[in-house]
């Protein structure tokens, strides 16, 4: 069985994030130019895909139940770093950037070492503060 396919998106115009209920592609000869969001009862929104940065769920937890989308800023024993898909390795890894590495995810669902502590959109001070304490 796979993981639950969910997605969430920064809404780059009012600096919010946005957790959609479903979401539709809209596209036109193979060209995504926008999505359809229903969101929280509300109905659809129409927005524009250079609008928003869309996360997809990981399909794990952290140490606190909490689900980790891509862009999710995880602190672990390796330090704070972001949660990003890393094609060559077809995996979602965490990049810290000091020092500099990638490393994986634990695979066992929830992640018993790592705790979601914000996202690269919301909170990206908490990479550059950690960054400049070595």
């Amino acid at each position: 069985m796979g993981r639950e396919i969910k997605f969430r998106a920064w809404y780059k115009p009012l600096g919010v994030m946005i957790q959609p209920d479903k979401l539709e592609m809209i596209n036109f000869d193979t060209k995504v130019l926008g999505v359809y969001m229903e969101m929280e009862g509300m109905g659809y929104h129409v927005l524009r895909m250079y609008d928003f940065e869309l996360m997809q769920y990981t399909g794990l937890q952290d140490k606190n139940g909490r689900e980790i989308y891509e862009g999710d800023i995880l602190q672990d024993d390796y330090g704070a770093g972001e949660v990003e898909w890393v094609q060559e390795h077809c995996a979602y890894m965490v990049f810290t950037r000091n020092p500099s590495i990638y490393h994986r995810l634990e695979s066992d669902g929830k992640l018993v070492q790592s705790e979601v502590i914000g996202s690269i959109y919301e909170n990206p001070e908490l990479l550059e503060a950690r960054g400049d304490d070595n």
